[in-house]
């Protein structure tokens, strides 16, 4: 796997500069796979994996799994995957639609609440890659 480019960002509680090695964005990598855990959905998978909670998490996992760097102890197959129960999920309006949106459009739709959110507090979405 190539080297991965060390990163400079800035953190989002005080948008202080920060700035990391390969090594330690690769490990960074790993606590926000674990960070990830926590909002993905406990039941109906089949329904709910175009949320981009879990569309981050599958796709970190598979990028940690290919690089050889999954070093967390996180343990995930796509079959794991159930259909939707009766009751698992909240029955609103706004779940019955991100239910169906398509992937591409749920992640548009969260990088923009992000970049809302981040212009809010003053954090910058900055970052450079050094190679």
């Amino acid at each position: 796997y190539p080297r991965l480019p060390e990163i400079t960002t800035n953190v989002c509680l005080d948008n202080a500069e920060v700035h990391l090695s390969s090594e330690q964005l690769w490990a960074h990598l790993n606590y926000q796979l674990i960070h990830l855990i926590d909002f993905l959905p406990a039941t109906a998978w089949q329904v709910t994996f175009s949320d981009y909670f879990a569309v981050f998490f599958v796709r970190l996992h598979a990028l940690l799994q290919r690089a050889g760097k999954l070093l967390a102890g996180v343990a995930y197959q796509p079959e794991w995957a159930k259909p939707l129960l009766p009751n698992s999920r909240p029955s609103s309006w706004a779940h019955w639609v991100v239910d169906r949106l398509p992937v591409r459009v749920n992640l548009s739709l969260a990088g923009k609440a992000i970049r809302g959110y981040s212009a809010e507090i003053g954090h910058s979405l900055d970052y450079a890659l050094l190679w």
